[in-house]
């Protein structure tokens, strides 16, 4: 069967294209997840987190993870983050938490000891502020007694929990593509003194995994359950295969908030495909198609401000906007099927209706065409053209394109060979050329088990001939060798290590932040740290040794930093002043700086006032520009800031 017969867009009635301008190859259209947190309440929940969790010479007594003694309030200030996370990324999905173990109970079914604290909803400004009193150092304690109960429950039931979980995912008045309960929890075998609901809740598990609902479990350590062994209960609950239990029960203890915001936010990342689509090799000796299907990932996508929204004054009611086309000399209002498209080449008007629009749009069929090899080496940085794509084998539209698309990259990680290719996402749209640059497996030789990078080929943009510019070439004087070496310095001074993950956008940051402490009614809005702004103390000292020899090797003698070049003719107005420029000089001479300083004046005052009086005082300012000269005329007078 052809690669092209599994329906890849490939063919179809007009519905069908028109359709496909919107859809990319297999691409998953625009969903909506619903997640569950099931907090077991037990009593080792509120002992003090584990030592080797929670004892580092690095926590200072004003850092967050000091504030969070407990595994209930770990967990509380996690689900906190969660739904703000929520809220900036989807905030569309629903979520919901729900509490077993609890003295008081609170759902459908009447169940002891399972308190639905949210239902599967949105997240909210109300919800937030619940789960940040329920993390408080202070009030977690007091709040919890007041909504749960303050006796410690004993003998619930984990089935009973997950029973609970499914009906709010079944009574969802959203349909969920993606439905997942995380399991929060210090105890690794729940029922081990009662064999039936050990069996009811793998059982429910079961069934639960059978319907699509994914399940997770975050284990927390206190200073008495040191180990959590997921063989003895959440194995089966899980149904991890042998080597998945020995990755589990080898990973680190969570008790730090980014740790477990972490791992939450890994097993709720969305792990969809931009598209999956063919990759064609050509064909056999016999005329048979060779091919594999492959799935495409993005791995950067911009992140950009929330949109904004038109609203009526009067009732901040949305605004539609409604576009309509109509002729100048008649005002006469056009249909659709009454426009026409022109393209004017040559000073002449060339007219394409839609059926020619779409046969110029229409080059072939979405998918990879395999067009050579060539040596990695023959990629430069400048041919870079936009963010590319991840691609991984797909088994599921072609048995055994896993073993076909890993004997490729073996063959090209051996031979540092990339793949030239042809890549169309979608069918009505142009074909682009693309470097497929091999990837082999990196795991973390630090923390054990912890995967750096996975096995597949980044999708790299290539320019066509079009597309190239050419640089004029300048003859520039090259640099002597003592200058090259001593700028050689300077950046070995500035060098540090670079982590893309690190570096927050501080347009978005400040943006969420500020509507943060407006929604949740905070004073002011969380500090943000802006690590794109350069540390120049730390830069200066640096590079403090090679400053002096910059500028006598470079700069001309008597250069000052930051100075600017007058002018001839600003030079020549100074020494050649007019009739008014010498009466506005001598009311200059009777401005009394002193007086306007202790007013807060000094800022109404020009430059060469301030200079002047500077010089007569025998002031040195720290720099040329306003802001110095009054900064040393408040400290002579005594008035600093």
């Amino acid at each position: 069967m052809s690669l092209l017969d599994q329906n890849w867009s490939a063919g179809g009635n007009a519905d069908d294209e028109a359709q496909d301008d919107n859809q990319q190859g297999r691409q998953i259209t625009t969903s909506r997840d619903g997640t569950l947190m099931l907090i077991e309440c037990a009593p080792h929940m509120f002992e003090r987190l584990a030592n080797q969790m929670k004892q580092d010479s690095s926590i200072d007594d004003d850092d967050e993870d000091a504030q969070l003694t407990t595994g209930f309030q770990l967990v509380m200030r996690a689900c906190q983050r969660f739904y703000q996370s929520k809220i900036i990324s989807n905030d569309k999905d629903l979520s919901g938490i729900i509490l077993y173990g609890t003295e008081n109970s609170l759902n459908a079914f009447d169940f002891k000891h399972i308190y639905i604290l949210h239902e599967l909803a949105q997240p909210s400004a109300e919800r937030i502020i619940q789960l940040e009193t329920l993390s408080d150092k202070d009030a977690y304690k007091t709040k919890y007694d007041e909504l749960f109960g303050s006796t410690q429950a004993t003998g619930y039931s984990l089935n009973e929990a997950l029973w609970t979980c499914s009906n709010l995912f079944s009574n969802s008045p959203q349909r969920l593509t993606v439905k997942r309960i995380f399991i929060f929890t210090c105890n690794d075998q729940p029922h081990a003194s009662n064999l039936t609901l050990e069996r009811q809740a793998k059982q429910r598990a079961k069934d639960l995994n059978d319907v699509g609902i994914q399940l997770e479990v975050f284990p927390i350590l206190t200073e008495t359950i040191i180990k959590f062994d997921f063989k003895k209960f959440f194995q089966d609950v899980l149904m991890l295969s042998d080597e998945d239990l020995d990755i589990r029960n080898n990973q680190e203890p969570t008790g730090r908030l980014n740790e477990l915001l972490k791992l939450v936010y890994s097993k709720e990342h969305k792990k969809r495909a931009y598209c999956t689509v063919p990759f064609s090799l050509g064909k056999a000796a016999d005329g048979t198609p060779l091919g594999f299907s492959v799935s495409v990932y993005n791995m950067v996508r911009p992140c950009p401000k929330p949109t904004k929204i038109k609203l009526d004054m009067k009732t901040n009611l949305e605004t539609k906007i409604v576009t309509k086309h109509y002729l100048p000399e008649t005002a006469e209002i056009l249909m659709p099927s009454d426009i026409q498209y022109g393209l004017d080449v040559s000073n002449r008007r060339i007219l394409f209706d839609s059926d020619e629009i779409k046969a110029i749009k229409k080059f072939g069929d979405p998918g990879f065409e395999l067009l050579g090899f060539k040596s990695l080496s023959c990629l430069s940085p400048h041919h870079y053209v936009k963010p590319g794509h991840f691609i991984y084998p797909d088994e599921k539209y072609v048995e055994g394109s896993s073993c076909l698309f890993n004997a490729l990259l073996k063959k090209c990680l051996e031979k540092k060979m990339f793949i030239l290719c042809q890549f169309s996402a979608r069918r009505n749209t142009p074909p682009r050329l693309v470097a497929l640059i091999p990837q082999g497996e990196e795991m973390n030789k630090r923390v054990k088990n912890d995967r750096l990078a996975s096995n597949g080929f980044h999708v790299h943009y290539l320019p066509y001939a079009d597309d190239i510019r050419t640089l004029p070439k300048n003859d520039t004087t090259r640099a002597a060798n003592d200058e090259v070496d001593l700028f050689k310095n300077v950046v070995r001074g500035l060098k540090f290590k670079y982590r893309a993950d690190k570096f927050e956008n501080p347009a978005l940051q400040t943006l969420w932040r500020n509507i943060e402490a407006t929604a949740l009614n905070k004073g002011e809005p969380d500090e943000f740290i802006d690590l794109t702004i350069p540390s120049v103390e730390n830069q200066n000292r640096k590079v403090a040794g090679y400053i002096d020899d910059l500028k006598q090797m470079i700069f001309p003698p008597g250069y000052v930093m930051g100075a600017t070049k007058k002018s001839a003719a600003k030079r020549k107005c100074e020494t050649n002043g007019s009739p008014g420029s010498a009466k506005k000089s001598k009311d200059d001479e009777n401005i009394d700086v002193e007086a306007a300083a202790k007013s807060h004046l000094l800022s109404k005052l020009t430059i060469p006032i301030l200079k002047d009086y500077c010089r007569d005082k025998k002031l040195k300012a720290s720099g040329t520009k306003k802001q110095d000269f009054i900064d040393v005329i408040q400290s002579h007078l005594g008035l600093a800031q």
